[in-house]
């Protein structure tokens, strides 16, 4: 018997006929097969931390992306910042300044690592349960628990934050940005970059 072809089946054949078509073009390209799969399936790796090398012998930095910021917002990692350009003629800092930060960074960093562990181990144990299918009633206090973590480590990097803009000069802050290329800081050196190859080119001044 002849089954009646129904609006249904023939949308079901549409939506198996395009990403075939897709493939199709992408093979054309030479973009699919193994080589892409490999590629993508690596990026995530690395992204989440769980790659050690690749073929290069390049290896990936482990860290938090595969488990989340332990933060509640985005917030500038500064003395990190000052950490790299402590040194640097530019920032110039001074021994006063130097001291300062570096108690506030020793008192801070073990604290941070300490509730980044915790939120991390937390993390994992609620992505388990979920896998799991844990009744979310049973689940919550942990997810209650992660919450608060999280907001002590933001609170914890937004008192670090205060502590050091009350410790160098605005002028220092904004050299500190510039250094590491962030926010307006970024967007004056990119186009300090873009003169710079205009006038090596010859385009630049009273040239044509």
């Amino acid at each position: 018997m002849i089954k009646k072809i129904t609006l249904a089946s023939v949308a079901t054949m549409a939506l198996l006929f395009i990403p075939a078509q897709a493939e199709g073009m992408k093979c054309q390209a030479g973009k699919c097969g193994a080589g892409m799969m490999e590629k993508s399936k690596a990026k995530s790796d690395c992204q989440g931390g769980n790659c050690s090398s690749n073929k290069k012998g390049k290896s990936c930095k482990k860290g938090m992306r595969g488990m989340g910021s332990p933060l509640l917002m985005p917030l500038p990692s500064a003395m990190r910042w000052i950490e790299e350009f402590k040194d640097n003629g530019k920032l110039a800092l001074t021994a006063e300044q130097k001291t300062k930060l570096e108690a506030q960074h020793n008192k801070m960093m073990p604290e941070m690592m300490k509730l980044k562990g915790e939120i991390q181990a937390l993390t994992k144990k609620i992505k388990k349960q979920c896998k799991k299918g844990v009744a979310l009633t049973d689940i919550q206090g942990d997810v209650e628990k992660l919450a608060k973590l999280k907001t002590q480590t933001t609170m914890m990097k937004l008192t670090c934050l205060r502590g050091i803009k009350s410790t160098i000069s605005k002028e220092q802050w904004k050299t500190l940005k510039e250094l590491k290329g962030i926010g307006k800081g970024k967007m004056k050196k990119k186009m300090q970059e873009k003169k710079e190859m205009k006038c090596a080119a010859g385009k630049c001044g009273g040239n044509k």
